[in-house]
């Protein structure tokens, strides 16, 4: 039976995330095709501790899919287990990070994956990879044409899928330079889809896939397309990485290319955890009318308590919530927990929101594409990034660009337009105390 993507109901028909990877290989463009939602609401309760939320468990079948004119493939069936189920990783596997202990900890508690996984034998891929009936040539990009190949090769080795959330296309070698995360309809029943090539089968990209099979977007786009390090939805930042595998690359000429598994270190931005449902209302504080308020940040990367993680600044003539919502976040991003030990400074990030966003990068040649989010962080040292040759100049990272992006003490930021400042003005540890005036 034919399956196919489903088309999405927001600003653009593909949403594409991804971070640079090895040299010549032109990757990570990953599309989703999920509606927009509706952002999540929670019944306010200021200044208690955060409810406790039953787990939602993602059901996850992972397709194995070797291709016709290829023998190798880069992993067995245990390695894909030990990347996404379990809640660490594993050393001997040379996977220092997993999908389920990602969200598990992003997410504090809140969701989970749980994967099977089909292969030639049947559930479990006793005998190996399922063999596509076609070569790699011959399917290029087209991402459908592999789904609906697998799925019938599923529906051969009877296994039911019904059950299951999402869907995994795991390939043995690149189709055309990326890796994709989005929505398949199979069977009537719509689906999480993440099609994952070699060089994205490691946990730093696999959680931003499945981060789009969500429904979660983009964050960045100021100054080129994925660059954005303090969010794993966008280029993200890796705390460690190491060589897992490798594989003969299709789109590096067929050579040797290592697999470089990594710890995520960005995290997801407070907002896109607002969005979901995972960050309470108890922990977020809005401001919704001309004055003054003083807050104390913790870090985002912490467990949830009573403390806030998150300031929503409502503004003058604009919805607050919903689809046509525009807004201003700020949240203390800190070194504190694992998966945020990547970032690249530590300070309160601002981000400025607006739901319904066009496009960004139609025409500037630093965009290879128009995929950007709702999330538009705001640079505290802006001017060191240069948007007519795309490049950073002779400056180090992370002195360029959104790598040093966060306000420290001692900084403000004003919006004279929007009649907003923003202030932060001391910190301890693990929290940033901000000042934010709203005049209009």
């Amino acid at each position: 039976m034919r399956g196919r993507r489903t088309a999405a109901a927001a600003t653009t028909s593909n949403r594409v995330g991804g971070r640079p990877k090895p040299a010549k290989l032109a990757v990570d463009e990953i599309t989703s095709l999920e509606p927009a939602a509706t952002e999540a609401e929670a019944p306010a309760a200021s200044g208690v501790a955060a409810p406790v939320v039953a787990k939602t468990t993602k059901r996850l079948l992972v397709v194995l899919l070797r291709y016709k004119d290829e023998l190798r493939v880069p992993h067995s069936a245990a390695f894909y287990r030990a990347l996404i189920n379990p809640l660490t990783g594993n050393d001997a596997l040379a996977i220092p990070a997993t999908v389920n202990g990602y969200y598990d900890k992003v997410a504090w508690g809140r969701i989970g994956f749980a994967a099977d996984i089909a292969g030639a034998g049947g559930q479990g891929a006793p005998s190996g990879w399922f063999v596509l009936p076609h070569s790699r040539a011959t399917y290029g990009n087209d991402i459908d044409a592999i789904a609906d190949d697998a799925m019938a090769l599923v529906a051969a080795a009877r296994i039911d899928v019904s059950g299951y959330d999402s869907l995994s296309f795991i390939t043995s070698n690149d189709f055309g330079t990326s890796a994709k995360g989005g929505n398949y309809e199979y069977a009537g029943k719509v689906y999480g889809a993440t099609w994952i090539p070699p060089w994205a089968q490691e946990a730093e990209t696999y959680v931003h896939e499945l981060g789009h099979s969500l429904g979660l977007p983009h964050s960045g786009w100021v100054y080129h397309a994925y660059d954005n390090p303090w969010d794993d939805m966008s280029l993200g930042s890796a705390a460690k990485e190491v060589v897992c595998g490798w594989y003969y690359s299709a789109m590096n000429d067929r050579e040797r290319t290592d697999i470089r598994c990594k710890e995520p270190g960005g995290g997801f931005i407070t907002m896109h955890k607002a969005y979901k449902g995972w960050l309470p209302a108890a922990n977020i504080a809005t401001i919704d009318a001309v004055g003054q308020t003083t807050v104390v940040l913790e870090a985002n990367a912490l467990p949830l308590g009573t403390a806030k993680k998150m300031v929503k600044i409502c503004l003058a003539g604009y919805a607050c919530t919903g689809s046509t919502a525009r807004y201003f976040t700020v949240e203390a991003r800190i070194r504190a927990a694992k998966y945020e030990m990547g970032l690249p400074g530590e300070g309160v990030i601002i981000n400025d929101i607006k739901m319904n966003r066009s496009p960004i990068g139609s025409g500037n040649a630093c965009y290879y594409n128009t995929q950007s989010g709702w999330a538009l962080p705001i640079d505290a040292t802006p001017g060191d990034y240069d948007g007519y040759y795309c490049d950073y100049g002779d400056r180090q990272k992370p002195n360029y660009g959104l790598y040093n992006a966060q306000f420290k003490v001692g900084k403000s930021f004003v919006s004279n337009s929007k009649g907003i400042k923003v202030e932060v003005l001391s910190r301890t540890t693990t929290t940033f105390t901000v000042r934010i005036t709203r005049s209009l």
